[in-house]
């Protein structure tokens, strides 16, 4: 009798239904993102109804979820006339079995995957959904029954108990699943986990306030507890089944790239960040931070970015890592379009040294708990043995030793602290390394250190560098080519060779003639004249114009945009005027 009288009118079982296929919508977008962080790059998602997008897929799989759950309170309340109770729950089994094979069948047609994982995945939205459904419905009849038979200066002392049930079950739901959490795989689930892991302790208050809400009264505290208990024994179950679901890659000793294979390809990148003002935060303009970039770096290459402060190097590298949403162009990966949200597989590829190693590192965690990290998160790896083995290869690549395990590093020198930042960008095996002005921060001497073992690496193991840097001994060194960036656009690109023997962007020139040298001539031969204009509001025609000296000046300069010039094979500039490349290096 008690299950009978969970149910609700037909309109009632409507409302919840339809209610529950939006929920199944949004909670089908999360599972299917964590799943996507999980495996490899797919497209981003997107509200369009346009066939095969996948708000259309989702629409797709969850209308079936919709279509058997009305159909079945149209057998149920209609033809059956609420009389037949037993059938009733055969009808629900029938319809969950039917949701499970068909959506089952959709999920391998729609996102093209194997029977076990489409089974998996149904069967946990489903189990999801229902449960979902089942406490709807018995707050519906909660509201419309049980609380409204009871005096009215009851009622309102029985509802805040039973909202106070309902808020401290998710709370300690919520705090269990995210608490200890440490693998950022697991985490990223945390939010499915609490939603699941909250259904049957929300079912269990609800019941009792519906059997009795006098008892409850007298019981609340005994009540939520046991709400608790449920609740938290549910959690624990699914964060361990989490962990074991979780694709494990195995460590692999580092990897030789074949040299000279095509990396990374940047294609007409831009990155503008919005002026927001107002109370309704209105846009009101854009910092062009970076503003039609294109470049390529090939496996065992190092390019070099360089260029004032400003101009957009840093920005460039952050889109490359995914860490800011870039407004137009395309980021190639192996020749793959890298989508918007990264996936494992990418995160492996793509790793970053950072300008100050002080920064880079937590103060409170140890060496090999620091290099470690992305070996639990990315690669899925906790076994502490293999972690530790791991751990002390990479140390020995960067030439430091077993005893450096377990240190902190405030105990550590820049030079070792810089040493260990490339250890744990090493980790995974990538492909590609950014290095942000990796030196800057360093003493001359040490820098020295730091710029062979990266090259010694390169040799080894054919590793693409993007190298940022203000220092132009630096990028000659380490170099093979240089892209001369300016108010966040490229200005010339070219070989080692060819930017400092036949520089010919009047803003190389300068940029090159502008560095200091040691030499008993102490001063500076040439200072650019003029400020930086604003990338908000950048000058129309070449962006250059404002500061340029050259001869070959014009008002063209002012209204036109600067095109491609081939100086020499591999040797490009962008500017308004050809008659540039005839220009002395009067400097």
């Amino acid at each position: 009798m008690l299950l009978q009288s969970i149910r609700n009118e037909p309109w009632i079982q409507i409302i919840v239904v339809l209610a529950v296929f939006i929920i199944g919508i949004v909670l089908q977008k999360s599972y299917n993102k964590y799943i996507q962080r999980l495996e490899t790059y797919t497209n981003s998602f997107s509200l369009t109804l346009r066939k095969n997008s996948p708000f259309m897929k989702l629409i797709i799989l969850n209308l079936t979820w919709l279509i058997f759950n009305l159909l079945g309170i149209f057998v149920s309340f209609f033809l059956l006339n609420f009389d037949f109770f037993y059938m009733l729950n055969i009808i629900d089994i029938l319809m969950i079995i039917a949701n499970i094979i068909i959506g089952t069948l959709l999920y391998m047609k729609l996102y093209n995957k194997d029977l076990k994982n489409a089974l998996i995945t149904i069967s946990i939205i489903q189990v999801i959904l229902s449960g979902i459904s089942i406490f709807l419905n018995l707050l519906f009849k909660i509201f419309r029954t049980s609380l409204f038979s009871l005096p009215e200066e009851l009622i309102i002392i029985y509802l805040l108990e039973y909202f106070m049930g309902v808020l401290l079950t998710i709370s300690i739901t919520v705090f269990v699943t995210k608490y200890g959490s440490k693998i950022q795989l697991v985490y990223d689930a945390t939010d499915l986990i609490g939603l699941t892991a909250a259904i049957p302790g929300l079912i269990y208050i609800s019941l009792n306030f519906l059997i009795s809400p006098t008892d409850v009264y007298y019981d609340i505290f005994q009540i939520i507890l046991t709400s608790w208990i449920i609740s938290i024994c549910v959690t624990i179950i699914l964060k361990q089944a989490s962990y074991r679901t979780i694709p494990r890659y195995d460590i692999k000793e580092m990897k030789v790239l074949e040299k000279g294979e095509a990396l990374l390809d940047i294609e007409d990148l831009k990155v503008h960040y919005p002026l927001l003002k107002g109370i309704l935060r209105k846009q009101i303009g854009a910092v062009k931070a970076v503003d039609g970039v294109s470049f390529n770096i090939k496996a065992g290459e190092t390019v070099g970015l360089v260029g004032e402060s400003g101009c957009g190097k840093t920005t460039v590298a952050l889109a490359i890592l995914g860490l800011v949403e870039k407004n137009s162009g395309d980021i190639l990966l192996k020749k793959e379009l890298l989508p918007k949200d990264y996936s494992r597989i990418i995160r492996k590829s793509i790793q970053i040294v950072f300008q100050d190693p002080d920064a880079s590192l937590n103060p409170q965690s140890k060496v090999v708990d620091i290099i470690a990290e992305p070996l639990k998160n990315i690669l899925g790896i906790t076994n502490k043995i293999k972690l530790r083995k791991r751990v002390l290869r990479l140390l020995e690549e960067v030439s430091l030793k077993k005893e450096h395990l377990d240190r902190y590093p405030h105990e550590f020198s820049g030079g070792q602290k810089q040493r260990i930042i490339i250890a744990r960008a090493l980790a995974c095996n990538p492909e590609l390394i950014i290095l942000d002005e990796p030196t800057s921060a360093l003493d001359v001497s040490v820098q020295a250190q730091i710029l062979n073992l990266l090259r010694d690496l390169q040799r080894t193991y054919n590793y693409g560098f993007l190298f940022i840097t203000h220092d132009l001994s630096v990028v000659h060194h380490i170099a093979d080519r240089i892209a001369v960036m300016y108010l966040g656009k490229i200005v010339e690109i070219g070989n080692k060779t060819q930017i400092f023997s036949n520089p010919t962007h009047p803003y190389t020139k300068a940029l090159l003639a502008s560095r200091s040298e040691v030499s008993d001539d102490q001063e500076i031969t040439f200072v650019l004249s003029g400020e930086v204009p604003s990338p908000i509001a950048p000058p129309p025609g070449c962006s250059f114009h404002p500061r340029c000296y050259t001869k070959s000046y014009n008002d063209l300069c002012k209204e036109d945009t600067p095109h491609k010039i081939e100086v020499e094979e591999g040797h490009y500039i962008w500017c308004v005027n050809e008659e540039v490349l005839k220009d002395e290096f009067v400097f």
